[in-house]
């Protein structure tokens, strides 16, 4: 058997998980749930055996990864993979207890594979796509602290604006920038709105997954082709029991436009994979068909 070029073979042996990864839990069928509020839980996160999560998932497709084809499981696109890890972002880091990063690793290929995107290792199917990935926290500074000390005003301000990045790349961005500069706080009349912006203003735990051209990547140069990242609110739960079920329920969208940020809730079981419904909060569900070719 033919293997694939050594720098491919040094690229996805960072990818291959150390076992067998754990099967991916179907995600279920996603429900559309209109405006109109949160589900009340009577019972803390941290106390509750099967809480509810609140998640954001953003993909977007740069003007060249638009003219990509959309993988299939009859034309699947090849890829090698980096992982860069645990990160910590944010001004306020705090002691964490992450997931093994072999099972974030082996999750995220298999979620990738029903996606139609395969770890490329012979010669025969060479890679098109390189896949850098980090995953932590953005823990920032509490609102409380900058009351009692306004000299840290700035440094909240740039942790409202990483977490925007997170949940909704550059034009939330811009959005949190103009309304912090207005001084008016946003209106916030849909539940989807109230989802988001409680995101970005409370400490999170996220999915970065980033792909390049890999044969521009050889030549020294950085093509984008698409970016997809993914939060989870940190309240009253771990990171190792959100990032899965947050890895999981964007099962659908790597690689694809969302268009805007897709608010989403789930509730998991706490000491198993059982996941709950995944409910799409104000907002159908983005059309999966890929955009022409330009």
């Amino acid at each position: 058997m033919k293997t694939i070029p050594l720098l491919v073979c040094a690229l996805a042996a960072t990818w291959l998980p150390a076992q067998e990864p754990d099967p991916v839990p179907e995600p279920g069928q996603p429900l559309v749930k209109r405006p109109g509020g949160f589900h009340l839980d009577l019972l803390p996160k941290a106390f509750a055996s099967n809480p509810q999560i609140e998640m954001t998932v953003f993909s977007e497709r740069t003007t060249y990864g638009r003219t990509l084809p959309e993988p299939t499981p009859e034309q699947p696109v090849y890829y090698v993979a980096h992982s860069q890890g645990y990160t910590q972002m944010g001004s306020s880091p705090i002691r964490e207890n992450p997931p093994e990063r072999e099972k974030i690793d082996g999750l995220l290929q298999r979620v990738l594979e029903k996606r139609g995107y395969l770890p490329a290792r012979e010669i025969s199917h060479p890679p098109s796509l390189a896949l850098f990935y980090y995953w932590g926290s953005h823990t920032g500074i509490d609102l409380r602290d900058v009351m009692a000390s306004p000299e840290l005003i700035a440094l909240r301000r740039r942790d409202i604006l990483e977490r925007a990045r997170l949940v909704g790349g550059m034009a939330r961005v811009e959005k949190m920038a103009r309304e912090m500069d207005s001084g008016i706080p946003p209106l916030q009349r849909m539940a989807r709105e109230e989802h988001l912006g409680y995101q970005v203003n409370h400490d999170l735990y996220y999915v970065v997954v980033s792909a390049y051209d890999f044969g521009a990547l050889t030549r020294g140069e950085r093509k984008l082709a698409w970016r997809t990242t993914l939060t989870v609110n940190d309240q009253g739960v771990s990171m190792k029991e959100t990032l899965p079920p947050l890895i999981t329920s964007a099962m659908d969208f790597y690689g694809r436009d969302t268009g805007e940020t897709l608010a989403l809730e789930r509730r998991i079981s706490r000491g198993s994979v059982t996941l709950g419904p995944l409910i799409i909060i104000g907002t159908a569900l983005p059309d999966p068909t890929p955009a022409p070719a330009k």
